[in-house]
């Protein structure tokens, strides 16, 4: 397993400086039965981690409740709007209560996806396949035509368009919410016009007017993070601690969609596990996902049979990820995530059930 990552991030009993004072993280710990509800959803916490730069090229951490917080904070507007970002309740997003999780089924209708390529190919196979998610539980099924596996090489948007309107139409008229998983913007326009409700980009909607066609159609977006391009993303990322500058990254594309007319509500984000991490990278992301509620909107994750799996395990090949793949759902469940993104349906919707179960006992 690769782990030959050091962070620059040290924990200390007091922060150097007044938190807000200079850019300043916030990462709640999550437990069983905490004072605070993250985004007003089943996950909570009574303790954070205060994390800032330490002007090395490092960050610092001082973990403390909120009450300690708001007696250090320098500003302590800044403070209560930090503290409300990771708390507020989240409005309906495309139509589903953010209040609970949903399950975002993966239907690939491509020849090269990493974990099914070809499963799915062609029209009658993927709209079967879309009906079996939605009756195993989902409450989405996002629909892609373009393999972003590391390595992978651009389709024409003809080609992709031919791969994904049949069963997008087919499944929004059998009434079901139906995600286009694509980086471009024609693509979205003629997805979302065929019936899709809900644009899910990669590339965070920096594609060529990806943005200015997510926010003509008027859906919902989600915005993955990507170190690189799918053909470049996995040779040697480097980041010096990688939640925080995730962290920055996706704020500056919620910023730019809000500008570009797309409301906050509208918005979901994805640290994109997988997309230019290391495996250390990938773990340090699941554990710091309850970062990613301090950027006031709602928080999608997807690990479903990816490689880090194998990695941290014995090799294993990505249909025999199931356990693996379980255990990251729960993880992220478990630190408020909204919406999981998954292969396999009504698996990880039995898991998460029972966790639910165990949390509605533990009080």
């Amino acid at each position: 397993m690769n782990t030959d990552v050091t962070s620059k991030l040290a924990y200390e009993a007091a922060p150097k400086v007044p938190p807000f004072c200079q850019p300043t993280w916030l990462r709640p710990i999550v437990t069983s039965g905490g004072q605070h509800k993250l985004a007003g959803g089943h996950a909570s916490f009574c303790q954070l981690d205060v994390v800032m730069a330490d002007g090395d090229d490092g960050y610092v951490a001082s973990r403390m409740d909120c009450e300690q917080l708001f007696a250090l904070a320098d500003d302590r507007n800044m403070a209560s709007k930090a503290i409300d970002d990771l708390t507020i309740a989240r409005p309906h997003f495309a139509g589903l209560d953010m209040g609970r999780s949903h399950l975002m089924a993966v239907l690939n209708v491509t020849p090269d996806s990493f974990s099914d390529g070809g499963v799915n190919l062609g029209p009658a196979k993927a709209i079967a396949a879309g009906k079996a998610m939605a009756a195993a539980g989902a409450s989405i099924i996002d629909i892609g035509g373009e393999s972003t596996r590391p390595g992978a090489e651009p389709v024409s948007r003809n080609q992709e368009l031919a791969r994904i309107l049949p069963p997008i139409t087919a499944l929004a008229r059998a009434d079901m919410l139906i995600s286009v998983d694509t980086r471009h913007a024609a693509v979205m326009t003629r997805a979302t016009g065929a019936g899709a409700a809900i644009i899910n980009d990669v590339e965070a909607l920096q594609g060529e007017d990806a943005m200015k066609a997510a926010a003509a159609s008027g859906a919902p977006v989600v915005m993955m993070h990507m170190k690189g391009t799918p053909e470049t993303m996995q040779q040697d990322p480097v980041y010096d601690f990688a939640p925080v500058e995730i962290y920055e990254f996706l704020k500056q594309r919620v910023a730019a969609a809000i500008a570009a007319g797309i409301p906050a509500s509208s918005i979901a984000i994805d640290p994109g596990f997988g997309f230019g991490k290391t495996v250390t990278h990938n773990l340090q992301l699941v554990n710091w996902l309850s970062l990613f509620h301090g950027l006031g909107v709602v928080v999608l994750f997807g690990a479903s049979r990816k490689s880090s799996i194998a990695k941290i395990s014995a090799g294993e090949p990505a249909e025999a990820r199931l356990a693996g793949s379980l255990a990251l759902a729960a993880a992220a469940w478990r630190q408020g995530a909204q919406i999981i993104r998954v292969h396999d349906v009504a698996e990880t919707a039995q898991a998460l059930a029972v966790e639910a179960a165990l949390r509605a006992t533990d009080s």
